[in-house]
């Protein structure tokens, strides 16, 4: 190659070297993505060219608002039903969208951005919509669109006999829609800007507890049983125990798992449904929310114990109650005191709770073979003695007394649970001991000082047109005077009062407050 050539190779190199930047950088190669979409760029026929990203979303948020006031008419053979999307939560990500739109053009190399160029300007390019729904309200909207030809999946459960036999309902599939295509079917009819409308897929479901599960778990008949007994005309009281009982209804323990009353039952608050009836606090009953949960706290606490479970945690009331043998109680309060025992057996146990005409009761039934004859004792080992307080009461006369409460023993008790075989002693096991506070007896004593009563003073006695002789009538009337306030203040000898009046002993009433013991 001659010298004149090489040369002009060379300097053709140089200009092609520094001309080549120019020209992609003019192009716009090396601008970043947060600056224009790219020419020959849209979304749903929406022009995005020239557009930053939020001039962009700002578009895009209009196509948004004009998608949820679309209905999409859903079919399935002859039915039609009409969804509106804003009812589905339809949502358009327009920072994602706006982000693909910012890339089209501008990646790969050099070459490779400059090929998709001259492709966007010849043929564009349509960006996907990124859509979603909120899953819980299409699925449920549709369904309730659609009840007439799908069917709900049943669960296998149990069937109780009168006489406490169990046997197995078997459970049966469902029909329903298949929800991941209708939404990846309405992402495609929206983005193509067709017709409206999607053609439903049905699907078979199986039950989440299918026949073959509940036969596996081995119930076939009862455990144990026990009831307390309620004052049904107590009605905030009645209805917190049904709610409460409610809870517990058609448990299902699985082998080897703990129970907790309160997180079954939940937080007893006027949200959850609860009212305001007795309850004990410091000693005392008052008004609270959630009153009488303790009472089927306590009947499910004695049917755990009959049904042989093992107890992790309970806890005695200050006060004895009435509805349970003493020593036998278990109290509860959400966050702080829960009752809690644990399925011992080898297979499930399956509760049922029942409220009807003051009474409350629960069954736990298991596999017969863990059943046990189980009896439980509790006896009083020690009595406290209540303290009398005296309270100063300015509303009574100094020296009158009323009883204003009387008091209670305290006690302290133990338990045990036996389990016989055949008649025979097995196992004795000494349960939580519970401690009972006395009930202090308290004496009001009056303070307020007597008041003496004033006399109204005797009138003048008049002297005109009065012979001499009536001196002595004056002292009459006198006498008649003295007379008057000798039977109404007369002193305790019976002689004339000073129209002082002497202190006279009340009669001492007893004012007894009666506790119901809730």
């Amino acid at each position: 190659m001659s010298v004149k050539r090489t040369r002009i190779v060379y300097y053709f190199l140089i200009i092609a070297v520094l001309i080549t930047p120019l020209v992609f950088l003019s192009s716009g190669f090396f601008s970043s993505a947060s600056e224009k979409v790219l020419p020959g760029v849209e979304v749903m026929g929406i022009e995005l060219q020239g557009l930053n990203k939020s001039e962009g979303m700002t578009k895009l948020a209009e196509l948004e608002k004009n998608l949820r006031a679309a209905r999409v008419t859903l079919r399935y053979q002859d039915h039609s039903w009409p969804l509106l999307l804003n009812e589905v939560g339809f949502d358009l990500d327009e920072d994602a969208v706006m982000d693909a739109a910012l890339r089209a053009g501008r990646s790969g190399s050099l070459i490779q951005q400059w090929s998709e160029r001259k492709r966007l300007k010849q043929n564009g390019k349509v960006i996907p919509l990124v859509v979603k729904f909120d899953e819980e309200r299409l699925t449920q909207r549709t369904k309730a669109l659609t009840q007439g030809i799908t069917v709900e999946p049943t669960d296998a459960g149990f069937i109780i006999g009168g006489d406490d036999t169990v046997s197995v309902l078997p459970g049966k599939d469902g029909t329903v829609i298949d929800i991941e295509k209708l939404k990846d079917d309405l992402v495609s009819v929206i983005a193509e800007a067709k017709k409206l409308e999607v053609e439903l897929a049905m699907i078979t479901v199986p039950p989440a507890r299918t026949t073959a599960m509940v036969e596996s778990m081995g119930i076939n008949g009862l455990l144990a049983s026990y009831y307390t007994w309620f004052d049904p005309g107590k009605v905030s009281r009645t209805y917190n125990i049904k709610v409460a009982a409610r809870a517990f209804d058609e448990q299902l323990i699985r082998p080897g798992h703990e129970v907790s009353f309160n997180q079954v039952v939940g937080p007893r608050s006027s949200e959850a449904g609860y009212k305001t009836a007795p309850v004990i606090i410091n000693n005392e009953f008052v008004d609270g929310l959630g009153g009488g949960v303790c009472q089927v706290s306590t009947t499910l606490y004695n049917c755990v114990l009959l049904a042989g479970l093992e107890i992790v945690e309970r806890s005695n009331h200050s006060l004895p109650v009435s509805y349970v043998p003493i020593g036998r109680d278990a109290t509860v309060v959400y966050d702080e005191l829960d009752l809690k025992f644990r399925n011992n057996t080898g297979n499930y146990i399956y509760i049922k709770s029942f409220v009807s005409g003051g009474q409350i009761g629960f069954k736990i039934y298991g596999n017969t073979a863990y059943k046990k004859d189980v009896r439980v004792n509790s006896w009083i080992t020690q009595e406290i003695e209540p303290h009398v307080v005296y309270e100063n009461d300015p509303n009574l006369r100094k020296g009158e007394q009323v009883v204003k409460q009387e008091g209670a023993k305290g006690f302290k008790v133990s338990a045990e649970r036996l389990f016989f075989s055949n008649g025979v002693l097995e196992k004795r096991e000494y349960l939580s001991s519970s401690e009972y506070s006395p009930v202090n007896k308290i004496i009001a004593v009056g303070t307020m000082d007597q008041v003496s009563p004033q006399i109204a003073p005797s009138p003048p006695a008049s002297s005109s047109n009065k012979p001499a002789g009536n001196q002595n009538g004056r002292g009459g009337t006198s006498q008649s005077v003295g007379g008057a306030t000798d039977v109404n203040n007369s002193g305790p000898n019976g002689n004339a009062g000073s129209g002082v009046r002497e202190p006279v002993s009340p009669a001492i009433p007893v004012v007894s407050k009666k506790r119901v013991l809730e």
